[in-house]
């Protein structure tokens, strides 16, 4: 059979199981006088947003366990990201050794995520995220216990980077997958349970790890990385708690394909569908804006808005701050204006506080406007995992997430040397100014695929 054939079978197959969860539903309310009272079929939250839009959004037991896991695990990995820039400092001194971890840190995502997409639809995705975090809990430990006996150098450093971050890329791209197994694919569901997903990442890499792992590695250097390995441990024992209402893989006679044919299914799928193919251009041009925007944070911070290293710690803060209000907002606000108006107001908005970061020149200012970008870009996230989950097949969401998180991660060593380049030839207000602009024609541009109306009929209709 074809991949587009394949890609029907499993779309139809996915409309065919929550049909039956309706009628199931209904049938269960004819016999129920309590949810008689509640409103029989309308109580599912699918039939509630057919009807009157998103109600009121109840996740589970499941959803939560999978948001502790979520939040401890952050915290653990915001401790480590601090940790570990400061452990190959104290073991190498040299910028170099630096940019090389940091290098070996990201480098999992261009060589290994869409492999990544193909392990997590074929393997149950929360096993493949139990592994991850198994994974790297037994690297954590070695690293403490080559800290510990002071054997660490600088190719320990990236090979533990590289390895950490290779774990990050399976257990993102299941997790991801796995959300509307845990909860539903009504709109509601999906948006607000990946609006508090996004929030606890925020609240765990970006308020509580750093500052912990800092003051850690203050009384002792293995600590972070200790506790970051005990968060993992923690991760994994309760997403393994978990069970889920997905069907298991049907048995068939028929050989699998290979992992190339399944990567390439996922890429035509990306490539052929007109929604998300603009959303992952739209994503991967505000990752080049947005990337431009940080590297040259700093030397904005300094030499424009005259502030201390204090002071440019608090200008990140106020974007974490932003970004954790945006993603708990996000639900509520596709609920009110719709996807498509957050969307392209969001990428909108976020050029807009770009465009002022680099004209204004005050402090303030600019605090308020990291906070309107962390919060406008963490929304527009939720909206894009959320579409995506609705939009693709069960069976294909691992290798189409995967893809798109290439495309969109692309952008970010573009954004960077083109920051750097056009701050070296003119000032460093520069990058802002351009980068702004180019948004709010990118949204302007985008609008007749991506305005309400258009992602309503992405949602309901198969791509053939």
């Amino acid at each position: 059979m074809s991949a587009r054939g394949r890609a029907r079978r499993e779309y139809c197959r996915c409309r065919r199981r929550v049909s039956v969860d309706l009628r199931v539903d209904g049938l269960a309310a004819d016999h129920d006088p309590v949810r008689r009272r509640s409103g029989g079929v309308d109580s599912h939250p699918a039939a509630r947003q057919g009807r009157a839009g998103i109600g009121e959004v109840t996740l589970g037991g499941r959803f939560h366990r999978l948001f502790g896991a979520t939040l401890v695990s952050s915290v653990g990995t915001g401790m480590h990201a601090t940790a570990l820039p400061l452990l190959a400092l104290q073991s190498t001194s040299g910028p170099i050794a630096l940019s090389l971890v940091v290098v070996a840190a990201e480098l999992p995502w261009v060589l290994a995520s869409l492999h990544a997409g193909v392990v997590v639809d074929r393997l149950d995705r929360r096993r493949v995220m139990v592994w991850a975090d198994l994974g790297r809990f037994a690297v954590l430990v070695a690293l403490v216990a080559l800290i510990l006996t002071s054997r660490v150098d600088l190719l320990v450093l990236v090979f533990a980077a590289f390895l950490l971050g290779l774990g990050q890329v399976f257990f993102d791209v299941a997790a991801q997958s796995a959300i509307p197994d845990f909860v539903s694919r009504d709109p509601g569901s999906l948006a607000t349970a990946n609006g508090r997903i996004t929030a606890a990442e925020s609240v765990g890499e970006d308020f509580a790890g750093p500052p912990v792992g800092s003051a850690l590695f203050g009384v002792g250097n293995f600590l972070p990385f200790a506790g970051n390995a005990l968060s993992f441990a923690a991760s994994g024992l309760l997403i393994l708690s978990i069970r889920t209402d997905a069907e298991p893989e049907e048995k068939s006679d028929v050989p699998r394909e290979s992992v190339w044919t399944d990567i390439v299914e996922g890429v035509r799928w990306l490539v052929g569908n007109r929604t998300l193919r603009a959303l992952a251009v739209v994503s991967c041009l505000g990752n080049v804006v947005v990337t431009a925007q940080f590297a040259m944070l700093v030397l904005l911070a300094k030499e424009v808005l005259g502030l201390p290293d204090s002071g440019f710690g608090l200008l990140l803060t106020a974007t974490a701050v932003g970004a954790t209000a945006g993603g708990l907002a996000a639900a509520a606000a596709a609920k009110r204006f719709g996807p498509g108006a957050v969307l392209l107001t969001g990428k909108a908005g976020v050029g807009a506080a770009v465009l002022v970061l680099g004209l204004a020149a005050d402090a303030w200012v600019a605090a308020a406007m990291m906070m309107v970008t962390g919060a406008l870009m963490t929304a527009e996230k939720v909206v894009v995992s959320t579409l995506r989950q609705r939009i693709v097949p069960r069976g294909l969401l691992g290798r189409v997430l995967s893809s798109s998180r290439l495309v969109v991660m692309a952008g970010g060593p573009v954004g960077a040397a083109l920051g750097g380049v056009l701050a070296g030839a003119f000032t460093v207000q520069v990058p802002y100014v351009a980068g702004g602009v180019l948004l709010i024609l990118v949204a302007l541009a985008f609008y007749p695929v991506l305005n309400n109306r258009a992602l309503a009929r992405a949602t309901d209709e198969p791509v053939g």
